[in-house]
C-alpha cells in the first residue's frame, strides 16, 4: 500500500448478511481496524448469486455508514455455481506464451464459453509425462463475466470503487490458515471447509498450493428450513431454535429434524474430500479446519469428525490479527469470528500479506 493511498476493504456478500473488514499491516503484524455487518432480507442473495440488486446496494451503503468506513475501495468475494475451478494437465509452454494462448488452451476444459468468462490461473507444476512429454498442471478459475459484472455494478451503485474480485474460498483459506499463507509447513494437505447458509466452500491445499476447490450450493439453512416445515415456525424462529439446540436447549423432536440435513451436508463434504483423495497426485489430508456461521449447527462438527475419521478444528480468523483498534469487545469478537473469515481474507489479500 503506497503512502497516502486509501486502504482497501474486504467485502463479503453472504446469504444472510454483508460484511466488511479493513486491515492494516505493521511491524507487529496485521491489525483489524474496522469490522461490521448488516443483515440482508431473505432472498436478496440466494446460493451465492444476487437476486435483488437494489436491496443489496442499499445494505452495502448502510454497511459503510454503520462501520464509518472512509475508504470506498473494496475487493469483493464470489462463490457460486457460475464459478468453475478445475485442475488440468496441458502441454508445457513458457508462461508468456501460455498466457497469450490461454483462452484457446482451456476452451475444452471449462463448461463456460471462454468469450463470456473471466479467467485466472495458477501453474502448479511441470513435469515429464510418459505418454504426453512435458506437461504442466494448472489450476484454472473461470467465472461468468455477467455474474462478476453484476457484483461489481451493485458495489458501484452503493458508492464503492471495486478494485478487485477474488474467489471467496481462497480468501477464507488465507484468513484461517498459516499454512495457506505460506508461514508454516504441513506434512500433508489441509482441508478448509467454510459452511454458510446456502453455500459451502471447500479448499484443499498443500502448503499454500491449492490442489482442490469445490463450491457446494448446500448449507446450514437446510436445517432451518426443515424446522420451518416440520414445526410450522417462521424462518426466524426456526433459526433461533437451531442455535438453541447448539446451546443444549430445545426439544428432542427439533433435534431429530435437524439431524437429517446435517447428515446430508456432512456426506457432501466427505464426498468432496474423498474425490480429492482419489486423484493420483493427492496428498493425505492431515488437518481439517472449519469456519462459517453454519459450523455452529448442532451436531455438525461431531458428525463431520466421525465421517472423516479425524479431528476437526474450528478455525479462528481473528486469532492472529490485532483487534484492539477495531473497537470490538471480547464478546463481540467471539460472536463475529465464525463469519469473519471471508471479509478478513479479502482484506488481507489486497494488503499484500
Amino acid at each position: 500500500m503506497g503512502i497516502g493511498s486509501a486502504p482497501v476493504v474486504g467485502l463479503d456478500i453472504g446469504t444472510s448478511a454483508v460484511r466488511a473488514a479493513q486491515i492494516t499491516s505493521g511491524r507487529s503484524g496485521p491489525s483489524l481496524v474496522k469490522f461490521a455487518q448488516v443483515a440482508l432480507p431473505p432472498g436478496v442473495v440466494a446460493q451465492g448469486e444476487i437476486r435483488d440488486e437494489g436491496s443489496l446496494s442499499e445494505a452495502i451503503a448502510e454497511l459503510w455508514k454503520r462501520a464509518k468506513l472512509r475508504s470506498k475501495k473494496a475487493v469483493l468475494g464470489v462463490a457460486n455455481q457460475r464459478v468453475v475451478v478445475r485442475q488440468v494437465e496441458l502441454p508445457y509452454l513458457e508462461e508468456k506464451e501460455f498466457r497469450s494462448s490461454l483462452r484457446f488452451q482451456i476452451a475444452d476444459h471449462i463448461p463456460l464459453s471462454v468469450d463470456e468468462a473471466e479467467i485466472d490461473y495458477e501453474i502448479l507444476a511441470d513435469y515429464e509425462s510418459a505418454d504426453q512429454g512435458r506437461v504442466m498442471r494448472v489450476l484454472l478459475v473461470a467465472a461468468s463475466s455477467d455474474m462478476v459484472e453484476q457484483f461489481v455494478g451493485v458495489a458501484a451503485a452503493a458508492g464503492l470503487q471495486p478494485v478487485g474480485v477474488d474467489l471467496a474460498p481462497f480468501a477464507i483459506a488465507r484468513a484461517v490458515s498459516p499454512a495457506a499463507r505460506g508461514e508454516v509447513g504441513l506434512a500433508g494437505a489441509e482441508a478448509i471447509v467454510d459452511i454458510g447458509g446456502e453455500v459451502t466452500n471447500i479448499v484443499v491445499h498443500h502448503n499454500g498450493e491449492p490442489r482442490f476447490v469445490r463450491i457446494l450450493v448446500i448449507g446450514a439453512d437446510d436445517a432451518t428450513h426443515a424446522l420451518e416445515q416440520a414445526m410450522g415456525w417462521s424462518f426466524e424462529d426456526a433459526e433461533a431454535a437451531k442455535f438453541d439446540l447448539a446451546g443444549g436447549f430445545g426439544s428432542e423432536d427439533a433435534r431429530r429434524v435437524v439431524a437429517g440435513p446435517v447428515t446430508r451436508l456432512v456426506q457432501e463434504i466427505r464426498g468432496s474430500i474423498d474425490y480429492y483423495l482419489s486423484q493420483e497426485d493427492s496428498e493425505p489430508v492431515s488437518s481439517v479446519l472449519v469456519t462459517g456461521g453454519g459450523s455452529l449447527t448442532p451436531g455438525l462438527l461431531d458428525e463431520l469428525e466421525q465421517a472423516l475419521e479425524q479431528s476437526v478444528e474450528v478455525a479462528a480468523p481473528l486469532a492472529e490479527v490485532d483487534v484492539t483498534r477495531s473497537g470490538l469487545t471480547d464478546e463481540q469478537v467471539a460472536q463475529v469470528e465464525p463469519v469473519a473469515a471471508a471479509a478478513v481474507g479479502l482484506a488481507l489479500g489486497r494488503d499484500g500479506r
